[in-house]
């Protein structure tokens, strides 16, 4: 067994035991107590968190897409197989020690892992920018034309004006790339799921009135419940994104308090179950309030003069703001260990550190030079991509499919004992992958103008 193996081992048999000797409690007060570190229930919350974020704002479209029916059934598929992924990363540390995604990774896959998971990393974490800015667009234009009814440019929402507020949050984000270590900016974190679990209330409650009110018109359609179209592929890209928080389930797997397998399983049943419940709410009632009329950004269905919507859309603005640094940093380091690896710059192992680690020797002029250039990228292409549905189910066919389902499916062939069960799970999620990645040549082909966009 490797070092980082009897390290693993040796504390979580220290944990096990710490929870041996720790007195009975009934559900009520476990649940009602303070949180414990590395705990049962801060791993959930963990988890949960960082797997919601802008998919939420999409999921009714995926209704729109696929009808209420199919588009609940393509979620709970999503869940099942986040599920499955989830136990298996973690049965998989518990078993070789490995502290992070990317040492579980390195130790499948050998010395290329690292430049593989930087490349995914960096890919994803620019994509997820991208997403952000187009929010950005989304929210900001509509605050304006309330705080200024009178002014012709400010009800232009879709327009210059949208231009215009994506090219200031830019420059306004640069001196934000210009620290090394941008850690302190988790502490957010609750922020934005506090501004989304309000959303989804805000449009869940609005619901009822918003159907009455469509319902019959012109150009809104009676509701769908199951419709099949080449646009199913994207809708199940953007599912797999909703789903993915893969990378922390290693070190949360780590660090957990006496990690069974049952209380592995566990926590990955409830994030999942709780992620398709919510997802469901909001896209089911987003759908219901707009119908055929239901975009990627549910928010941009409202009124700019919905003082509720307003309210999310502000709170939503500010999280971005703080969003789209907290991601660019580790993006850029990714890039700057990918530089290294390729000039065959002298680096630790992969197994002694992660993708992110602050192992990584820092390079001011190289990391702040390509976080302003990849800012400028970032924000021309929210202008020129003005639907986050695109964006994000790309994200969701490509690098999220990797972590979610590619990646762990090689790993439990290569750590796990192989048996039919096991390998049914491993044919599930690979089949599901080429489902997801499947999206990609429709996405350029709808660009094309070959087939139609979504509606």
């Amino acid at each position: 067994m490797t070092a980082d193996g009897e390290h693993g081992s040796s504390r979580s048999s220290l944990n096990m035991q710490a929870a041996d000797e720790s007195p009975a409690r009934s559900c009520m007060e476990r649940w009602l107590s303070p949180l414990t570190e590395n705990g049962f229930r801060s791993g959930m919350l963990t988890l949960t968190t960082t797997a919601l974020g802008g998919g939420v704002l999409s999921v009714a479209f995926v209704m729109n897409i696929c009808g209420i029916a199919l588009g609940c059934m393509i979620l709970a598929l999503g869940a099942l197989l986040a599920y499955l992924g989830m136990a298996a990363l973690m049965e998989m540390s518990t078993k070789t020690g490995c502290s992070s995604y990317a040492a579980l990774f390195s130790h499948c896959a050998g010395h290329l892992a690292g430049p593989i998971l930087d490349a995914f990393l960096f890919v994803y974490g620019n994509g997820a920018c991208v997403g952000y800015m187009v929010f950005i667009g989304d929210f900001v234009p509509p605050v304006l034309a309330l705080m200024f009814p009178g002014e012709t440019w400010a009800q232009d929402t879709t327009g210059l004006s949208r231009t215009c507020c994506i090219a200031i949050a830019a420059v306004l984000l640069v001196p934000m790339m210009l620290p090394y270590d941008l850690s302190r900016l988790k502490f957010l974190q609750p922020v934005s799921i506090m501004a989304l679990v309000y959303m989804a209330i805000v449009v869940a409650v609005k619901c009822p009135h918003s159907f009455s009110v469509n319902v019959g018109k012109h150009g809104y359609e009676s509701i769908r419940w199951f419709t099949l179209s080449p646009h199913f592929f994207e809708a199940f890209a953007l599912c797999v994104f909703a789903f993915n928080c893969h990378l922390n389930v290693v070190p949360i797997a780590d660090q957990l308090v006496r990690p069974t397998v049952e209380r592995t399983k566990k926590i990955s049943i409830r994030v999942n179950l709780f992620q398709w419940l919510f997802y469901s709410l909001i896209g089911v009632t987003g759908y219901l309030s707009f119908l055929d009329d239901t975009s990627s950004d549910i928010l941009t269905n409202y009124s700019p003069h919905d003082y509720f919507v307003a309210a999310g859309r502000c709170f939503l603005t500010l999280t971005m703001m703080v969003a789209i640094p907290a991601n660019l940093n580790p993006t850029v380091r990714s890039g700057v260990q990918l530089k290294d690896f390729f000039c065959k710059r002298d680096r630790p192992l992969l197994g002694n550190q992660s993708p992110t680690s602050d192992t990584v020797v820092d390079q001011p002029t190289f990391r702040i030079t390509v976080s302003i250039i990849g800012l400028a990228c970032q924000a021309a292409l929210a202008v020129v991509v003005p639907q986050v549905g695109t964006v994000l189910s790309l994200l969701g066919a490509t690098v999220a499919t990797a972590m979610m389902l590619i990646i762990p499916a090689y790993c439990m062939g290569v750590v796990l004992e192989k048996t039919i069960r096991r390998q049914i799970k491993q044919a599930l999620l690979c089949i599901c992958a080429l489902v997801s990645f499947a999206s990609v040549p429709f996405t350029v082909l709808e660009a094309a103008g070959v087939i139609s966009k979504p509606p």
